[in-house]
């Protein structure tokens, strides 16, 4: 298992957003005479992405939006939104993101640096919808088992911000030079899904989010929808540039170690996954974001624990070992990033009276992997890219 450990460190460490952005910094618009530079950045990498390009880009206005565990660099004014639920302290930071970008004027310059987890730190929402109704709209979709898109097309549309409205605060100001270096972490969608695209076109509609409120019996106040910016609309002017996405941790894996990529990125259910790791041998590897139907009442728990002890118990009497974590260092409302078994794992959970298979259904695995001493730390990594999974089967 410490061989996975390892390769899971070195991926994150080559994911780091610092260099990916430092790459692409020559990318950054350059204001008119007389203007200046502002830098909006939002999500949990943010920090890491201003550090990567202040250096090329000198002097700059830069708001950004973190989490609470990122760091705060020097040149820039940080707030702390929580994750994964908005708490008051992202409507603030919405707040001040749209004011900033409403306060520049036509020659001034605006680089956006977006990575996952936007949609809780930073939140506006629509006239008549309380935090309270935001934060209860976003539990139902955490614990439902949607997809990243049908969640995003439900936070955009009940959003000033999300689905293009920093987009429109800027086109508003006058603003015509900007661009978006994005780090991407959702399995489908691109850059446009990141953060629940705050500054490029929504492509779904009322209709769609209404659908999807129903489909899941979301709250009430999930139905008060609001239309987002379309493609074709002035106001979707910005470039985006990926700066990685949901198959680089597998590819950088590979890189490292004699592995073979399995379909990449991943996505769908983490029981369809767990099925289809139990048919491979070799040593392998995968990265993307898999989804997650969670039992009402289940304690705090992470996608990434839960495939993990699924996976223990395909690998039961082998000499395999499986490792699954989050490349931004973090499994779901945790204090790990992930956790590793092996072929012992199950037995041994047995044998201690952990009972790991009614942990599976109560969605209670954290307490029998901690148990055990397989759960991976949490931690910043700089990196945000998806989950990596990692399978060795003699």
């Amino acid at each position: 298992m410490r061989a996975l450990l390892r390769i899971y460190e070195e991926v994150t460490a080559a994911l780091n957003a610092r260099e990916l952005a430092a790459a692409a910094a020559a990318h950054a618009p350059r204001p008119a005479a007389g203007g200046k530079l502002a830098v909006l950045g939002l999500g949990k990498v943010a920090a890491e992405l201003w550090d990567g390009v202040r250096g090329a880009v000198g002097h700059a206005d830069a708001l950004l939006v973190v989490p609470s565990d990122a760091p705060a660099p020097a040149g820039a004014r940080v707030m702390r939104g929580t994750h994964p639920l908005p708490g008051a302290e992202s409507l603030e930071a919405g707040e001040a993101l749209l004011s900033a970008a409403r306060s520049l004027r036509p020659a001034d310059a605006a680089l956006l640096l977006i990575s996952g987890g936007g949609s809780a730190l930073a939140e506006a929402p629509q006239p008549g919808l309380s935090l309270a109704d935001v934060r209860e709209v976003n539990q139902a979709l955490l614990t439902s088992g949607a997809p990243i898109e049908e969640m995003n097309c439900v936070r955009s549309h009940l959003s000033r911000l999300k689905g293009g409205g920093l987009a429109r605060a800027l086109h508003a100001a006058g603003v015509t030079r900007a661009r978006a270096l994005v780090a991407v972490d959702v399995p489908i969608g691109g850059v446009a899904a990141v953060s629940s695209g705050p500054a490029i076109a929504d492509r779904t509609t009322c209709a769609d989010a209404l659908a999807i409120a129903r489909k899941y019996r979301l709250p009430e106040a999930a139905t008060r929808v609001v239309e987002t910016l379309k493609p074709g609309d002035p106001a979707d002017f910005i470039p985006h540039e990926a700066l990685c996405d949901l198959r680089s941790p597998a590819q950088e894996a590979a890189r490292r170690a004699p592995l073979r990529v399995i379909d990449s990125p991943v996505r769908g259910a983490v029981e369809a996954f767990a099925e289809r790791l139990a048919r491979e041998g070799g040593f392998v590897c995968a990265s993307g974001e898999l989804e997650v139907r969670v039992p009402a009442g289940a304690p705090p728990g992470g996608r990434d624990q839960h495939l993990a002890l699924l996976v223990a118990r395909s690998l039961r009497g082998t000499n395999g070992a499986f490792l699954a974590a989050g490349t931004d260092g973090r499994d779901g409302p945790t204090e790990s990033a992930g956790a590793m078994v092996d072929g012992r794992t199950w037995d041994e959970a047995s044998t201690r009276g952990l009972d790991p298979a009614k942990a599976l259904a109560e969605f209670d695995t954290a307490r029998v992997l901690g148990a055990l001493g397989l759960l991976i730390p949490a931690r910043h990594t700089g990196a945000h890219a998806g989950d990596l999974f990692l399978l060795r089967r003699d």
